[in-house]
């Protein structure tokens, strides 16, 4: 089993001293986590290929290396305002394949019937393009009721501006919409980090519901098979298996509970029947026995200890 992981920074010491003085100055609730400006400087960035259980490990540095997706020739990986393409054993890196002047601080990446779905999270957007860069769908949540910043701020925007090169702080945002996957009846499903639920989009109207709610800061909506996502319970920790509702809401048929209270990533792997676990407080990655019940789903198969340094952001397995 090998294991393809990102990590957003490289300076995980600087990213936490940051918060926590941001925590200080800014009187927010308990329950809204981030900051109004982003920190200063190159905050490093990089993948890291896993193979061997742990044994060998292979590095590539990537500033603000963050979502993952299959490519035509390789993989695609996004950063703040680009996507890279790389090949599965980190020995090309082909920079900036796809860009566009709506690219800020990308997050997920996931692919759809017609191209690729992308997380514009400094501009609370989703984003559909093909290979080529063409935009084929985007969906902003300004435009759907998610107008006020989490300081109270009504946020406006220009869709016609360059937004590649602005940063925008995680409360200047009034969802931090981090991941999106496409259903397979076309809704779209995306995790709204401030408002802690998992929504479905309908792609004509942009009209949405709520499916799932009652979350910590989710991340990491993954389509498994034509009856179950998964997504990440953030802040609680754990890593949930949810029935996909043609309408109403989502039944959560699986927690497997990670022992972390920031999991950053989740994914379940059906060809090992394992759940890939990506701990971003204790800098590590869990593999756990997947789709099952009892004593035996709480132990750990493997457990990879990384530089406490990285800021882990997601986990693909090849």
């Amino acid at each position: 089993m090998k294991l393809l992981l990102s990590c957003i920074s490289t300076q995980h010491s600087t990213l936490k001293k940051h918060w926590s003085q941001t925590r200080e100055e800014t009187a927010c609730p308990l329950t809204t986590l981030g900051s109004l400006q982003k920190p200063e400087g190159d905050l490093g960035g990089l993948l890291c290929l896993i193979e061997d259980l742990g044994s060998t490990r292979t590095v590539l540095n990537l500033s603000l290396a963050a979502g993952i997706v299959p490519s035509q020739q390789g993989l695609f990986v996004t950063t703040f305002n680009s996507i890279h393409e790389v090949d599965a054993r980190l020995q090309t890196l082909h920079p900036r394949v796809i860009t566009s002047p709506l690219f800020n601080a990308l997050h997920s990446v996931s692919r759809t019937r017609h191209g690729y779905l992308v997380a514009s999270t400094g501009l609370d957007l989703l984003i559909e393009f093909n290979v080529a860069g063409e935009i084929l769908w985007t969906w902003w949540a300004t435009d759907h009721g998610f107008l006020h910043t989490q300081t109270g701020e009504a946020r406006e925007l220009d869709k016609t501006a360059d937004y590649s090169t602005a940063k925008f702080g995680t409360l200047q945002q009034t969802t931090h919409v981090n991941s999106a996957a496409e259903l397979p009846d076309g809704r779209i499903l995306a995790t709204l980090f401030h408002q802690g639920t998992v929504i479905a989009i309908d792609r004509e109207t942009g009209n949405w519901t709520t499916i799932l709610d009652g979350l910590d800061h989710p991340h990491s909506v993954r389509i498994l098979d034509e009856q179950h996502f998964t997504v990440a319970d953030t802040v609680h920790g754990k890593a949930l298996l949810v029935n996909i509702p043609s309408t109403g809401k989502a039944l959560v048929e699986e927690e497997v509970d990670a022992g972390t209270n920031w999991l950053q990533d989740c994914s379940y792997d059906a060809r090992h029947n394992v759940w890939v676990l990506v701990d971003g407080k204790q800098t590590r990655i869990l593999l756990r026995p997947g789709r099952s019940n009892g004593e035996a789903a709480r132990q750990n198969i493997a457990q990879f200890d990384l530089n406490p340094e990285w800021r882990l952001y997601e986990a693909y397995t090849l």
